[in-house]
């Protein structure tokens, strides 16, 4: 599966006229982020957990990792999952286009800037400082040489 797609998905629903596409527009544009997140920390030797705990794992380190364009990702990797909350579990208030659009936009960034962190100097300096996170700060080793 190319999780890529799900951001093309989004920005196509993003189009549509009803909050039902909106909504998913939202969920996707998270998801296809979320995914590329998932890719690169296993790409980098991480053993990313399965289910809801992927999640707040993925910001954790994400957000700690030393490289200042992956970090201002890894914050809005949550806010769009914050989003993507908000529009699959809450009726009111209701989502909007342009909501939808931004939440596209905020995926594309986040996936923009994860891309720019697999090459060279960047993903060594990612991978370095996560490897020190987890030993350091929470105590909880999921790197493997």
């Amino acid at each position: 599966m190319n999780w890529r797609d799900f951001l093309a998905l989004a920005s196509r629903l993003a189009a549509e006229p009803t909050e039902a596409d909106w909504r998913t527009a939202v969920s996707r544009a998270y998801y296809a982020a979320f995914h590329v997140a998932r890719e690169l920390l296993a790409d980098l030797g991480f053993t990313v957990p399965r289910a809801d705990r992927a999640h707040q794992y993925l910001v954790f380190r994400l957000s700690n990792c030393g490289e200042p364009t992956v970090e201002s990702a890894g914050r809005d990797l949550d806010t769009l999952r914050r989003l993507r909350n908000r529009a699959d579990y809450d009726d009111a208030p209701a989502v909007t286009p342009a909501q939808a659009v931004a939440a596209v936009r905020l995926a594309e960034g986040i996936i923009q800037a994860l891309d720019a962190a697999r090459l060279g100097p960047p993903r060594t300096r990612v991978r370095g400082a996560m490897i020190v996170y987890e030993r350091d700060v929470l105590r909880d080793v999921t790197w493997h040489p």
